[in-house]
């Protein structure tokens, strides 16, 4: 039976490997104000890994071309899944299963659930039937209600598993005093940007995009031609070369 649910890990920065397989700070590539939230970061692995997972998100990072996606692939395997799996499968069983896939190429949360939903397709030659998210709590609206019903994939086929940095509850975000407040304000505005713009297809997003592309990585849904034509979805192309859904197009996932 070919399989018919995605669980996606949303990346958030990047491991670079280490003696303390991720337990330590330093050994990630992170911003400034996400200092403290790598154990969170963990701990979004670790609830893939309980229902196996497809993890993604691109280089985003000029000081390095490892993915976000790959970096939390290499620290679940380091930390041999966490004992959340038998010890006789390994990292290389379930990638070349299917099990396990990397998305390496989104830039943004909309792009995140798109092309692993692409890449689903592409690794399995049917469309999802049931998705799972694994992310921030505070990120449940936009990942649901903006991203995946801009997409077209069904709401009430979507779980979503939110784990928030310590000290952020899901609504307020408060308990963290400045850096709660930077962090409301903050959603606030992305959830203003993604309401006017759902596709992210304008300027403003679409340029937050190009800004983090600093490895050149390439954003058609599709690798050919031929495999757009046999998907059914019907893709435009934006100036910047890169594609994105036809508003009221044909959404195969959707049923």
């Amino acid at each position: 039976m070919a399989p018919n649910h995605l669980v996606i890990v949303c990346g958030h920065a990047i491991w670079l490997g280490g003696r303390k397989n991720g337990w330590e700070e330093a050994e990630w590539l992170i911003e400034g104000y996400k200092q403290g939230e790598t154990p969170t970061f963990i701990e979004h692995i670790k609830a893939g890994v309980q229902v196996l997972t497809n993890f993604h998100s691109g280089p985003t990072r000029k000081e390095t071309p490892l993915s976000e996606a790959r970096s939390y692939f290499n620290l679940a395997v380091a930390n041999l899944f966490f004992g959340l799996l038998p010890s006789s499968i390994t990292g290389d069983t379930l990638l070349s299963s299917g099990r396990i896939l990397l998305e390496e190429r989104a830039l943004d949360s909309y792009y995140n659930i798109l092309f692993s939903l692409t890449l689903f397709w592409h690794t399995h030659h049917t469309w999802p039937q049931h998705l799972t998210i694994v992310s921030h709590d505070f990120k449940r609206t936009r990942l649901v209600d903006g991203h995946c019903a801009a997409i077209g994939f069904p709401l009430d086929k979507i779980s979503y598993i939110g784990i928030n940095p310590p000290g952020i509850d899901s609504i307020g975000l408060g308990g963290q005093g400045e850096k709660g407040e930077v962090m409301k304000k903050g959603v606030q505005l992305t959830l203003g940007l993604w309401k006017e713009d759902p596709h992210g297809v304008g300027e403003e997003l679409a340029g937050k995009r190009r800004a983090r592309n600093c490895w050149g990585v390439h954003q058609r849904l599709f690798e050919t031609e031929e495999e757009r034509v046999r998907s059914g979805v019907e893709v435009r192309v934006l100036g910047d070369g890169s594609e994105a859904l036809v508003e009221g197009g044909r959404r195969p996932w959707a049923g």
